[in-house]
């Protein structure tokens, strides 16, 4: 039987700030978080990081080249 918790407990969402120069390694890394606006500018395809998608939300973070992705805890 699953435990009980928090409405929020472990809820994460993934944004990319306006330093991003659209390197496209968060693409590579997993192409159903991070895509492209319609004028090829890197976003995020989700509001809330599935659970099964955190390890490569967490890459993303740690390999974009200039450190424009954030991971929050949702509140």
């Amino acid at each position: 039987m699953a435990t009980e918790q928090e409405p929020h407990a472990g809820r994460f969402r993934l944004w990319i700030d306006d330093a991003c120069i659209t390197a496209c390694q968060c693409v590579l890394i997993d192409p159903e978080l991070f895509g492209f606006d319609d004028d090829g500018v890197t976003r995020v395809l989700v509001d809330e990081v599935p659970a099964e998608k955190l390890p490569s939300a967490s890459a993303a973070v740690d390999n974009c080249p200039i450190g424009a992705i954030h991971l929050d805890p949702l509140p």
